[in-house]
This record gives structure tokens, sequence and C-alpha cells, in this order.
């Protein structure tokens, strides 16, 4: 019988099929391609000769200082997304829910919106702009202000006034995605349950915190993981605002994975570098689907 279905559901393999070569193409073979570099010593001075070094890359790269210090800014950036973005996110989605179906609470939901629309370069050559040393838009207002002794070279002047730029990027720092999927988890809640523990003297602030905010949990856990993998593959913000500077202090492991891949040649040390990324995301997938299943 299983051949069977299986003649009778060809028509629907056979449309699938240029999906799963579009995925085995450019998704799977780069993925066995990069571990396969990554034993190898691979860079301009030979390139059409590369040689076999085995872990020799892996030795190098976890020995390299710049790359270990670049998991310390990593874990900054994260912790920066999972406590402050993921923080605001929820506050406005719940204030919008509060202000239900008003046509102000409308406009509201269009205002936070539009950003998502935005290509993500405009936005982050919007900032490379307003952190301009010389007639960007933040020292053009402190020198206004009378503030001339506030003003520095924000994105190269130190790892501080660096990496504060660099997380002062965004603001007011609300997430379009996870503003919409806290939103929707809000509007989902039961009314009857917050009407009860209202009937029983319940604050605003205690049903938020002993109600609301349980019962979007699954929402919090989608979200979290998310916010985790896409901020450990993620460099963009910074190779155009700072170029992993000033030094190397803003430097996270994509940007090392990419400097070395692409502008230093050295292909088996970025393929090293990306290998080892790729086994924490893993990691990451794996801890989240356990994660996602649990109740508490």
């Amino acid at each position: 019988m299983k051949p069977l279905r299986l003649l009778e559901s060809r028509a629907a393999y056979l449309c699938l099929l240029p999906t799963f070569l579009f995925v085995g193409v450019f998704l799977v073979y780069p993925t066995f391609e990069a571990v396969r570099i990554s034993f190898l010593d691979w860079n301009m001075r030979n390139y059409y000769n590369p040689e076999f070094v085995g872990f020799s890359n892996y030795k190098e790269i976890f020995s390299n200082d710049v790359f270990i210090d670049s998991f310390r800014v990593l874990a900054i950036f994260l912790g920066w997304q999972l406590v402050v973005l993921q923080g605001i996110s929820v506050f406005a989605g719940y204030l919008i829910y509060l202000l239900g179906t008003s046509r102000f609470a409308g406009f509201i939901k269009v205002a936070f919106i539009i950003p998502m629309v935005i290509p993500g370069m405009v936005s982050t050559l919007f900032w490379l702009f307003f952190y301009e040393p010389t007639n960007g838009m933040l020292n053009v207002l402190l020198g206004t202000l009378g503030l001339d002794s506030w003003q520095k070279v924000w994105l190269g002047e130190s790892q501080t006034t660096a990496i504060g730029s660099l997380l002062m990027k965004g603001f007011p720092w609300i997430s379009g995605i996870g503003f919409l999927i806290y939103l929707a988890g809000f509007q989902s809640l039961d009314e009857s349950v917050r009407e009860s523990a209202r009937m029983d003297g319940a604050s605003g602030w205690k049903v938020f915190w002993a109600i609301d905010l349980p019962l979007i949990l699954p929402q919090l856990k989608l979200t979290t993981i998310l916010v985790l993998i896409g901020g450990i593959q993620q460099y963009g913000d910074q190779y155009i605002l700072t170029k992993g500077g000033p030094g190397y202090d803003t430097t996270v492991p994509g940007l090392f994975l990419f400097n070395n891949a692409f502008n230093y040649g050295k292909l088996g040390i970025g393929s090293a570098a990306g290998v080892t990324l790729f086994l924490i995301i893993a990691l990451f997938t794996v801890l989240n689907l356990r994660f996602m299943k649990s109740r508490t």
C-alpha cells in the first residue's frame, strides 16, 4: 500500500522537487563544504592547492584572543537584546492590547510596524550618519545645546562609546516581529480569567505579572530562541558602523568569520569559525526543542 500511496502522491512530490533541489544546492551542500574546508590550510597563497591540516584551524581560532574576546562582545549584545529589546517589546504589546480596538491603538500598531518594511541597511546607514563625528546629528545637536565637551567620536573613540552607540541603535528598541507576536499572544488570552482576578481585588500590575505574562510563556520561549539564533549570526551592524573597531573591541564571531574568509583570504580559518558557530546554534536549537516542550 505504501508504494501505491507514493505513486498517487507523485505529483505533489514533483512539485516539491525544485524546493528540495534548492535546499540541497544552496543550504545543505555549502554546509558540508564548509566543514571540509575547515580542515584545510586554504588561503590566497595556495588557493589552487590547499593542504589538509586536520584540526589546526580549530586550534588556531581557539588560541586567538580576538576570536575568544568576540564571544564576550557577543554576550553583551545578546544580553541587551534579551533583557531590553524583549522586555520593551512585551510592554509595548501589552499597552497596545490594553487600548483595545480604538483608532489610536490602530495608529500605534501601524507606527510600530512601519519600520519593518524599511530595509535594514537604510536604518543602519541612518545611524552611521547620526554618529558621524563632524557633521553627524548627535554631535551637531550637542554643539547647538552648548555641550561641546560631550561631543565624541562615538563609533571609534573607545570600546565603551562604540559598544554603547551600537546598543543605542534602533531606539526605542521595539522589535516589530516580537511586538506582533506578543500582541497576538495577549489578544488570545481568556478575558474571563482577568476579570475574575480584578473582582478578587488584583491590581493591574498584579494581573500582568501573575496571569497575563505566564500565559504568553510560549511566545516568550519562541522569541527568545529566535533572538539567540539571529544574534549569534548577526554581524552587519558591527561591520557597517565600526568595522569591528576601535581595534577589535566590537568584533563579534560572525565578523571574525567574515574578515578571515573574505578580507584576509583565510578560507580555512573562516570555515572553522563558521562551523563553530553552526555547532553553537545547533546546540541552542536542541535546547530550545526541549525548552518549548516544557510546561514551566
